[in-house]
């Protein structure tokens, strides 16, 4: 029609916006411990930075800080007591931002970019954990330039999660490594992979006492599986299910299929957020094995996702992820981080008995 423009499709579900988003792809994002009061949001990017913003009450963010790595930053995480949070970066380190001070130093060093990064508190150790593309994976105490143990991985690290006493980690080629954490670090096991194509996020959820009990692993290929560590009736209680498709995932006619680019467990209720490049975050519930809500499609890729620590807040980013490589960038579009009311919507279904 003459004079009107197009649709503005970058925020159709009508959440909040983070203030001063980076500038450029938003990599990952991490909510502050429970251990601080209030709310504070990080994120990294391809821009080189990672930024803190304070998330009020009413939904308004204000940004704190940010510090720079010489390369894109591709993790981030908090320590447990929120005094500082840890960066992973395609500049082969990783470093240590001190929120009270204001200062980051470099705390671990690969040989080739830092893909995950995770803070590990156990009873007898504190220490951070590096995953890298060069098929290491690193174990850092944070005041010593040298590791406090390496571990070889058959491939490239993709993802991983830690949840004391689990870490899971996904590698290239299909490479699905547990490991256990007590007293120190070591391979618990080698498990085949229960997805067909590339893997792209790894998240680990808990039981009904807390504990960790396996983890939800998406693909490339528009799909997640549910695998649980030791379950009574690993046929039954494991499984797969499709998201993140253009036209529904109950068709036989073509679709177009998407990356599941993160994963998030609700802290309260134990379902789950998946992302994607389609544009479209979905919720879930693993028991019920239902859909709980798939939100409208946004105008580019949802890149990342976390939840707050206490379920209220659900955070997603939408910037470019090149999955249609290049020829589909446009620097013009702007990056955006959302902020969703996350408590109502991904309440479980009442169990059918």
């Amino acid at each position: 029609m003459f004079g009107s423009t197009a649709a503005d499709n970058h925020n159709p579900m009508k959440d909040i916006e983070v203030t001063s988003p980076p500038d450029d792809s938003i990599g990952c994002l991490a909510f502050s411990p429970p251990t601080l009061p209030g709310n504070f949001l990080i994120a990294g990017s391809w821009a080189n930075d990672v930024r803190c913003w304070e998330v009020q009450d009413n939904g308004q963010t204000i940004p704190k800080a940010q510090q720079m790595h010489t390369g894109p930053v591709l993790d981030v995480c908090w320590s447990d007591d929120g005094s500082k949070v840890f960066t992973a970066s395609c500049d082969k380190t990783a470093k240590m931002w001190d929120l009270n001070s204001n200062q980051a130093i470099q705390i671990a060093q690969h040989e080739a970019p830092v893909k995950t990064i995770h803070w590990i508190k156990a009873p007898n150790y504190t220490c951070v954990m590096t995953g890298s593309w060069d098929k290491t994976l690193m174990f850092w105490d944070t005041r010593s330039p040298t590791p406090m143990m390496t571990l070889q991985l058959p491939e490239r690290c993709y993802c991983a999660d830690v949840v004391y006493p689990m870490a899971a980690v996904a590698t290239a080629e299909r490479g699905l490594i547990v490991y256990q954490l007590e007293n120190q670090p070591s391979e618990f096991r080698r498990i085949e992979s229960p997805l067909k194509h590339q893997h792209r996020c790894v998240a680990i959820f808990k039981d009904k006492v807390n504990k960790p009990t396996g983890f939800a692993l998406g693909s490339i290929e528009g799909r997640v599986a549910i695998h649980y560590i030791n379950p009574p009736n690993p046929a039954k209680d494991n499984f797969t299910f499709k998201c993140h498709r253009s036209n529904g995932t109950n068709t036989s006619a073509p679709q177009d299929i998407y990356a599941v680019n993160g994963i998030a467990f609700h802290p309260v209720h134990g379902t789950l957020a998946t992302v994607g490049s389609d544009g479209r975050f979905s919720f879930w519930d693993k028991d019920a094995r239902t859909k709980l809500k798939t939100s409208e499609q946004l105008d580019q890729p949802i890149s990342a996702c976390c939840f707050n620590h206490n379920g209220n807040i659900f955070a997603y980013a939408s910037s470019y992820d090149w999955s249609k490589g290049h020829e589909f960038y446009n620097p013009q579009k702007k990056n955006y981080i959302f902020l969703r009311n996350a408590a109502e919507e991904l309440k479980p279904r009442n169990k059918k008995y």
